[in-house]
């Protein structure tokens, strides 16, 4: 691993970029940090594992194992060794298996993209059988956000109004209440506006005359944003897009109620496929998603001490994989 030194400090977490069914990255990382189950004197006495979700899903390759994956992850949940969020993959997964009762239409469409964006995890439990079923169940049961005290961990946003929004639809382990899945992909409602902010990214509008293309040609009118940016000012400033396109995006002032908050506590996600060397998105919000769907590039994860504000030091990952 690129660090060596942090060991022998047995940090309190260690949180897990997407995997995308990368059992081997898994794998590997485990036993460079020296997370043994088998062993009492390893990292397993001091230390949680956090997987900040999609697990499942992307680029195929020889390394890919989406049962051995999700088995591992589940094992060591169900052991006390690890948490695990709810990504929108996951989350997706529970739409494209799951018909409206009155409409008999799947809650996720299984158009073209959708299709060829599961496809590979829809092969490995194939469709429609008991393994099928069994995980979509589990995906059921992953917690939405997660709070240590100190820090905390939700796979794309954590934007305080929706957090509290979002109270009512969850149980005491901010499970999605069973009840709700329903309303979670109606377009029309709340849940479905508050699953978009958190699992994918906020959005904000752009002004009225103003537009950008996105890589695939299609004209947008609204920006991701760059929402841990507590001091954006401009739309230009907090416009999450393609380096391409920042130019097409109006260098004028946000209007005051889309102006990031300020953060209160540290905050882990993944979602946002960066790429290069990893690093702090400020000094309370850190990204631990490096697409590591890409066979090429490396996992990341980023260890936890109790720090208040988060650290370039505390990111792991094979150096020589980073380009």
């Amino acid at each position: 691993m690129k660090q060596k030194s942090w060991v022998n400090k047995k940090p309190d977490l260690v949180f897990i970029g997407d995997l995308h069914g990368q059992i081997k990255k898994l794998n590997n990382l485990l036993e460079d940090i020296n997370f043994d189950v088998t062993n009492a004197q390893s990292l397993v006495s001091s230390t949680k594992l956090v997987f900040i979700g999609d697990l499942i899903d992307n680029a195929p390759s020889s390394d890919v194992d989406h049962v051995a994956l999700l088995t591992k992850v589940k094992q060591l949940i169900d052991n006390g060794f690890a948490y695990c969020l709810m990504g929108n993959h996951e989350f997706n997964a529970i739409g494209w298996a799951t018909k409206h009762p009155e409409t008999a239409q799947w809650l996720r469409p299984h158009n073209v993209n959708n299709t060829k964006q599961h496809q590979g995890f829809l092969d490995s439990v194939i469709e429609g059988s008991e393994v099928h079923h069994y995980w979509v169940t589990w995906f059921k049961s992953l917690p939405l956000y997660l709070d240590f005290g100190g820090i905390r961990a939700i796979h794309a946003c954590w934007q305080q109004a929706s957090v509290d929004q979002l109270a009512q639809y969850l149980n005491k382990d901010k499970q999605l209440k069973a009840e709700c899945f329903l309303n979670a992909f109606d377009k029309s409602t709340e849940l479905y506006q508050l699953i978009e902010t958190l699992l994918k990214g906020p959005e904000i509008t752009l002004p009225v005359g103003y537009s950008f293309q996105d890589k695939t040609g299609i004209k947008r009118t609204q920006i991701r944003s760059k929402w841990w940016l507590s001091k954006a000012q401009t739309y230009r400033d907090i416009a999450q897009v393609q380096p391409e396109v920042i130019d097409d995006i109006p260098n004028i002032d946000l209007p005051v109620n889309q102006t990031p908050e300020l953060l209160e506590l540290p905050v882990i996600v993944g979602h946002y496929t960066f790429n290069g060397v990893p690093s702090t998105l400020s000094n309370k919000v850190a990204c631990v998603d490096y697409n590591e769907a890409q066979e090429e590039n490396p996992l990341v994860a980023y260890y936890w001490q109790q720090e208040t504000e988060l650290t370039n030091k505390h990111f792991l990952y094979k150096a020589e994989q980073v380009k």
